[in-house]
């Protein structure tokens, strides 16, 4: 229900901005407005912010299939007692990776004057909480290739370094990979002794 409810709401207020410009600049995140006038809510806003149709329905897809998951995986460990309120923790963990790419967006983008809009650092955080709980499950690129989460997340980390430092496009890969990381460690600020788990996982451990 979580996973649907952000998918609504993401979607009525990226179309409500498609045509209506003033609301897309007042809710994206731009180094102006959030560090010199503070408007701080930005860093929560841009996230339900999109640039086009396709933008909103890449990250939506994504976001369902590993929102969906990873909302599976909270549930299974609340039912455990190894986690309380597993939907508050699905939200710190999206809305989180979404605020710390955006924080991560003004400190190191060098275009500060192009608005950053989109899920795409809540959707990445997702998606490597998910490598960490499987890493060796495959993921689907274009939906035809196949390659293990470990691999895969591996090479996405250093491409979105390395277009970031590039800066050869209006594409915020920063908080692509800023979103990642944090998802990634997200389950240790739940309990540090997942680590284990994912140590097991990874060396197919027994």
């Amino acid at each position: 229900m979580i996973v649907i409810l952000l998918i609504a709401a993401t979607a009525i207020v990226s179309i409500m901005a498609f045509s209506n410009s003033q609301l897309f600049y007042r809710l994206a995140l731009s180094y102006y407005d959030v560090v010199e006038r503070r408007q701080f809510y930005r860093l929560l806003a841009h996230i339900f912010v999109h640039g086009s149709w396709g933008h909103l329905l890449i990250n939506m897809l994504v976001f369902y299939s590993f929102g969906s998951a990873v909302a599976n995986i909270f549930e299974s460990m609340h039912y455990m007692d190894l986690i309380r309120f597993p939907n508050l923790q699905f939200l710190a963990l999206y809305l989180g990776g979404g605020i710390t790419a955006g924080l991560f967006s003004l400190l190191l983008r060098r275009e500060r004057s192009i608005p950053s809009v989109g899920a795409s650092g809540g959707v990445a955080a997702l998606v490597f909480t998910s490598i960490f709980f499987d890493p060796w499950a495959r993921i689907y690129i274009f939906g035809l290739v196949p390659l293990p989460g470990i691999i895969l997340g591996a090479a996405y980390l250093a491409y979105s370094w390395y277009m970031g430092k590039k800066n050869r496009d209006n594409i915020d890969h920063y908080a692509h990979f800023a979103g990642a990381v944090y998802g990634f460690f997200y389950p240790l600020l739940i309990d540090y002794h997942l680590a284990y788990h994912f140590v097991n996982q990874l060396f197919q451990l027994h």
